[in-house]
């Protein structure tokens, strides 16, 4: 039974960096909203005067 306890404390220090990098990544992402939103703006205007 300490085998199995020692595995499951493994395997959750192994899924705390994940948790972080998630965390970390999903911010990126939320804080990038506000140019992909540009972005997609600049290339539909770009489309428009291109047809």
């Amino acid at each position: 039974m300490e085998t199995f306890g020692a595995v499951v404390i493994a395997l959750l220090l192994l899924l705390i960096p994940a948790i972080i990098v998630g965390a970390a990544l999903g911010g990126a992402y939320v804080r990038c909203a506000p140019l992909r939103a540009a972005n997609a703006v600049a290339a539909a205007r770009e489309e428009r005067t291109r047809t």
